[in-house]
């Protein structure tokens, strides 16, 4: 059940409803102080345990070891920069059949609860990057 936010939880959730990247909790963190001066770092982690218990949020764990935070709580699957490591939403529904998400469960031994796939590739602005400094070459 969902409680109602105090003033400190309702900047961090309204932070990164304003967001449209999976930011970690030092950005949230910097991205408050700027409304709320006096919030410490402190509050902000036990903030974001709070909202993810509450379901207001979700904790993606990243390729670089390090918690990102998605305020886009419906089940959606993301895709991964292998150069830059940005996180971003697919805006398509990716259906994969019951059956083959539950014989994947069944051969790594754990009971299915929820599914996200995740596509590995060169985000638009790395392309253009490669591009750019392949033409110089």
């Amino acid at each position: 059940m969902k409680e109602t936010l105090n003033e400190n939880a309702q900047a961090v959730l309204n932070v990164m409803r304003a967001s449209h990247s999976h930011m970690t909790a030092t950005e949230i963190y910097e991205a408050v102080r700027e409304k709320r001066s006096r919030i410490g770092i402190a509050s902000v982690y036990r903030i974001l345990h709070n909202l993810v218990e509450q379901g207001y949020v979700k904790e993606l764990w990243h390729a670089d070891e390090c918690c990102r935070y998605d305020a886009h709580v419906e089940r959606h699957d993301h895709a991964i920069c292998t150069v830059c490591g940005v996180l971003l939403d697919i805006p398509i529904e990716v259906k994969v059949p019951q059956g083959v998400l539950q014989a994947a469960a069944e051969a790594a031994g754990i009971e299915l609860s929820s599914h996200e796939l995740r596509l590995y590739g060169r985000c638009p602005l790395c392309n253009t990057n490669k591009e750019q400094t392949a033409q110089i070459k």
